[in-house]
């Protein structure tokens, strides 16, 4: 262990011990890089850690790469809708940038909202936003990965190939297991006010089906808040975009009917239960939550034709009983981290001999 730290110590990178492994800081991309090579090369497993990210611990026999260093914002355009940043830096500066810019990266769950760039773009959701057309996309318009010899690649700045995977395949929702976000481009939306609008439901059910039928006809809401009341159901509605906004909510209003004559807009920021939990889910599976007796809330972010992102709580019960009911209708659990499913397997796509020797290879640790 002494001859890994004194090679750690060599890269320029900042090395405690930590429990069982150690803690490495590094001071730039360029330290970064040495660090990996030097880990990946005793093939030791890695963790990776941002500002704002949740506490994690260091691999026993691993390390944690603390990225806390790595926060600089290098350039927001809000003309061309692009920012460039490096991955330790928190998701809240970097949108707090973006709106002085006149722009915003747009409805995000609040745990990627708390937490960094690196671990948005690395973790479950794979930095995937709603986008016009009710399809979802990666916020990240390029990547760049410190691979396993501590070579740094960046992806092009260009729409993706369909000829073939590339090294975003391995970096988006990687969780740092095969190579290390060290800094990506963004997209960002223009910034405007959003338009608003309410609708009574008969249940929580029937109001994802509004949603759900909004999202078919292209009408698909920036973020939405449905909650059980004594009367029914609210359905609480936002759209974003300086041109699309208004239009796409008239629209609404005639698809579903005359809206209720309510302020929507506290409704659909309002915080979410501090019991709930955050899902990936089709609407199938969310419809199947929302008819549980105790279902009393469904948030949703990054809606598309196919689903949404989805912050569930039932009214009395906690964290883990809303989990278990989600999972049993089919989400996958994105947050809280210790209750976290794992990404689509890679033997799902035909990959799954390749991906076990690249982890054998680098050492890495099998985990959600």
């Amino acid at each position: 262990m002494n001859g890994l730290r004194e090679d750690l110590s060599a890269t320029g990178s900042a090395v405690l011990a930590e429990g069982e492994g150690l803690r490495v800081t590094p001071p730039s991309i360029a330290a970064l890089g040495r660090a990996v090579a030097v880990l990946r090369g005793h093939l030791l497993p890695v963790r990776v850690r941002g500002n704002g990210d949740a506490p994690v611990e260091a691999p026993p026999g691993g390390a944690l790469l603390e990225l806390t260093a790595l926060d600089r914002i290098a350039s927001v355009d809000g003309a061309t809708g692009i920012a460039r940043v490096e991955a330790g830096c928190s998701v809240a500066a970097l949108e707090t940038s973006a709106r002085r810019a006149g722009a915003t990266l747009g409805p995000l769950l609040p745990s990627v909202r708390a937490g960094s760039v690196g671990a948005w773009l690395a973790g479950p959701t794979r930095g995937e936003r709603a986008v016009p057309g009710s399809r979802r996309e990666t916020a990240a318009l390029s990547v760049s990965a410190v691979l396993a010899d501590g070579r740094l690649a960046e992806s092009r700045a260009a729409p993706r190939s369909a000829t073939g995977p590339d090294l975003d395949h391995l970096a988006l929702g990687g969780s740092g297991r095969l190579c290390v976000i060290a800094a990506a481009w963004v997209r960002l939306f223009p910034a405007a006010p959003p338009a608003y609008a309410a609708w009574r439901a008969p249940d929580l059910a029937s109001a994802l089906r509004t949603v759900e039928g909004l999202c078919m006809d292209r009408l698909t809401p920036a973020r939405g808040m449905l909650r059980l009341q004594e009367r029914g159901a609210l359905v609480a509605l936002s759209w974003e975009g300086p041109e699309s906004a208004r239009l796409l909510r008239e629209r609404a209003v005639r698809v579903v009917g005359p809206p209720l004559e309510v302020d929507a807009g506290p409704e659909v920021r309002a915080p979410a239960s501090s019991r709930a939990i955050e899902v990936d889910a089709r609407w199938s599976a969310l419809e199947a939550f929302a008819r549980h007796s105790g279902a009393a809330e469904v948030a949703l972010y990054g809606m598309h034709a196919g689903g949404a992102f989805a912050v569930l709580s039932l009214a009395a019960d906690g964290v883990e009983q809303c989990a278990a009911a989600a999972r049993t209708d089919g989400a996958r659990l994105v947050a809280p981290r210790r209750l976290r499913d794992a990404g689509p397997a890679w033997e799902a796509m035909g990959a799954g001999a390749a991906w076990n020797r690249l982890v054998a290879a680098l050492g890495a640790e099998e985990r959600p």
